[in-house]
């Protein structure tokens, strides 16, 4: 974003493109979708909308990176700060969280799960999930009986790295052949990413 908002009305007008933004990419690819198409759904002028974003790829980052903030928010609003659970029973609700969230939200999906995006917005995807990768290993580990069993990996931010990129793959696939994520889907996407956390568990 070229500008950051600071004042109330500038705020109203970043929502509107970017839910603007929203509408457009559930309808159109992402490389049909131009600057002029977005500010006419905002019912704003171009100008105003270069004076926030100078690129539509810019808007796309943005939207993103909004999308992977509201998926976090709802992962931590899953776990109950007052009680441990069982780490499998915990992860099978965290990919229920995930599935759920981007069968809610197809221009997440679009955007998050591999679909055609610019090189920006896969990079700054990389980026948020590795930090998206911090916040469930200490969620998992503070929330779940996990932290009882010794792990063969030196930390878990590592494991979960490659948890998520097998949860969001297996996703991926799903919105691909099936335009949405399947309970089937969801399933297999659980097992094989229980299964390598699993395998990181000394015996």
């Amino acid at each position: 974003m070229k500008t950051e908002p600071s004042q109330q009305r500038s705020i109203n007008k970043v929502n509107d493109i970017l839910a603007a933004t929203e509408v457009m990419i559930e309808k159109l690819p992402l490389e049909d979708i131009t600057p002029t198409m977005i500010a006419k759904q905002a019912e704003i002028t171009r100008t105003s909308l270069y004076h926030f974003f100078p690129s539509k790829y810019d808007i796309f980052d943005a939207l993103a990176t909004r999308y992977r903030t509201e998926l976090e928010d709802e992962v931590i609003k899953f776990f109950d700060p007052n009680q441990r659970t069982d780490y499998r029973v915990a992860w099978t609700g965290v990919a229920r969280v995930f599935s759920d969230f981007f069968n809610k939200k197809p221009a997440a999906a679009i955007l998050l799960l591999g679909r055609k995006a610019n090189r920006q917005i896969r990079y700054a995807d990389g980026s948020g999930s590795h930090l998206f990768a911090k916040v469930l290993s200490r969620l998992m580990t503070q929330h779940t009986d996990l932290n009882r069993f010794p792990l063969q990996e030196p930390d878990t931010r590592d494991i979960f790295q490659i948890v998520l990129e097998l949860l969001t793959a297996t996703f991926s696939l799903g919105m691909r052949k099936e335009g949405k994520i399947s309970v089937v889907t969801r399933e297999q996407a659980k097992e094989a990413t229980l299964a390598y956390i699993n395998s990181c568990l000394k015996p």
